[in-house]
């Protein structure tokens, strides 16, 4: 009786991790087929973090925004979540707006990306950002990070492709939901698809 609880219990927690592990990849698959999505343009990664491995370091002209051009949110926080709203229209995605909140609507060329505010200068003071170092006037900036921020490719491709990054030629293909999830698709370089994320 003993050993028949014990085999028991142990095949209600092998199906339920593999429960746990079937639902994320469905999850990802699901992502992956959205019809909704955006090219981020990439920027320039800081020189000290080299290529590590089999993926690249990914940041993005999305994660620095001038908040005259990109309005945040007031009640935003930093370490909070929030919610870019991009216009979707090629080449790349550019930001409109910074919520706190996911958006009621979108318009039809629209989506939305979570990330999380890491910094906001919200005092309108001039500082050594390198969008306000040419501003005579009041400079608002804020800082966001998405979960998007590597990819893994092939084997001896990684330097080649992060040259491309940082001549600002690289682009990122994110699949996005209505919640804001992204997965990154593919890679495009001067515009062309190189890389295809595949489903499984």
């Amino acid at each position: 009786m003993k050993r028949t609880r014990i085999v028991l219990g142990l095949a209600i927690a092998v199906l339920f991790q593999t429960a746990i592990l079937v639902q994320m990849v469905w999850a990802q698959i699901t992502l992956l087929q959205s019809p909704t999505e955006a090219i981020l343009r990439t920027a320039p990664v800081d020189p000290r973090d080299i290529f590590r491995g089999d993926y690249v370091i990914l940041n993005y002209e999305i994660s620095t925004m001038d908040g005259r051009a990109v309005p945040l949110a007031p009640e935003a926080k930093n370490g909070q979540e929030v919610y870019v709203v991009l216009r979707t229209t090629e080449p790349y995605a550019t930001p409109l707006r910074t919520l706190a909140t996911p958006p009621a609507s979108l318009n039809e060329d629209e989506a939305v990306i979570r990330g999380k505010l890491t910094w906001a200068n919200r005092d309108g003071r001039a500082s050594m950002d390198p969008i306000c170092e040419d501003s005579d006037e009041g400079c608002a900036t804020y800082f966001v990070v998405y979960p998007v921020d590597s990819y893994f490719v092939p084997e001896g491709t990684g330097g080649e492709i992060e040259e491309y990054r940082n001549e600002r030629a690289l682009g990122v293909i994110v699949a996005l939901n209505e919640d804001g999830d992204a997965a990154i698709k593919g890679l495009m370089l001067d515009g062309e698809k190189v890389y295809d994320e595949p489903l499984f």
